[in-house]
C-alpha cells in the first residue's frame, strides 16, 4: 500500500507586521485629529468672546463719560460764583449800590457855638452834633428837628454851659460820654423815645475868650 501523505495542519499565517503598525498609526492619527478639532473650535470662539468683552467695556466707558461730562452743574456753579461776587461788592448789574434796610443813617442835629464859664474862665465851644436813626424813621426825625430847632439848641446850650470843661475838652472824657448821654435824654423828650439810636459829636473845640 502506498503511504498516504500525512496532512499537516497548517498554522494560520501571522498577520503582517506592517499591518499592525499601520493600524496603530491609524489609531494614533485619529486621536491627534480629535485634539486638533478641539483647539480649532476654541480658536473659532475666541474672537466672539473678545468682541463681547470689548462691547461691555465700551458700554461701561460710555456711561461713565456721560455721567462725568454733565454740563448743567458746572454752569450752575459758575452762576453762583458770579452772584456771590456781585453780592460781595454790593453792586448789581447796573452798578448801583445797595444797603441793608436796617442800616442806620446819620442826620445832622445842630452846628453852633456854646459858651461855658463854669471854671471861672470863658470858653466858647464850636460844636457839631449828629444823630443816627433807622431809615424808616429818617423823614420823621428830620421834620421833628426842623420843627423844634430853637428848643433843641436851647437844651444843648444849657448842657454845654453846665458841664465841667474837663469833660468837654477831652481831659477826663475823651469820648464826651456825659455830653452825648444828656443830649440823647433831651432828644428822647423832644422828638419821642426810640427814634434816636446814638448821638455823635464829631466836633467840640474849645476857644478861650477871657485873656
Amino acid at each position: 500500500m502506498a503511504d498516504k501523505p500525512e496532512k499537516k495542519s497548517e498554522a494560520p499565517a501571522a498577520p503582517p507586521a506592517d499591518k499592525g503598525a499601520k493600524d496603530a498609526h491609524a489609531g494614533g492619527g485619529g486621536g491627534g485629529g480629535g485634539k486638533g478639532g478641539g483647539m480649532g473650535g476654541l480658536l473659532t470662539k475666541l474672537p466672539v468672546l473678545l468682541g463681547g468683552v470689548m462691547l461691555i467695556e465700551a458700554v461701561v466707558l460710555f456711561a461713565g463719560f456721560k455721567f462725568l461730562a454733565g454740563g448743567t452743574p458746572k454752569a450752575a456753579v459758575g452762576a453762583d460764583l458770579v452772584e456771590g461776587a456781585k453780592s460781595a461788592d454790593g453792586k448789581d448789574g447796573g452798578g448801583s449800590t445797595t444797603q441793608p434796610s436796617n442800616h442806620p443813617v446819620e442826620v445832622q442835629l445842630i452846628e453852633f457855638k456854646a459858651l461855658n464859664k463854669l471854671s471861672g474862665h470863658s470858653f466858647l465851644y464850636d460844636v457839631s452834633i449828629f444823630v443816627t436813626v433807622k431809615p424808616d424813621f429818617q423823614p420823621r426825625v428830620e421834620e421833628a428837628i426842623k420843627g423844634h430847632q430853637a428848643l433843641i439848641e436851647d437844651r444843648v446850650r444849657t448842657i454845654m454851659a453846665e458841664l465841667d470843661p474837663e469833660k468837654l475838652g477831652g481831659g477826663s472824657e475823651p469820648g464826651l460820654e456825659t455830653l452825648r448821654r444828656q443830649v440823647k435824654y433831651q432828644l428822647d423828650e423832644i422828638l419821642g423815645e426810640g427814634l434816636v439810636e446814638e448821638v455823635l459829636v464829631p466836633r467840640c473845640i474849645p476857644f478861650r475868650t477871657d485873656y
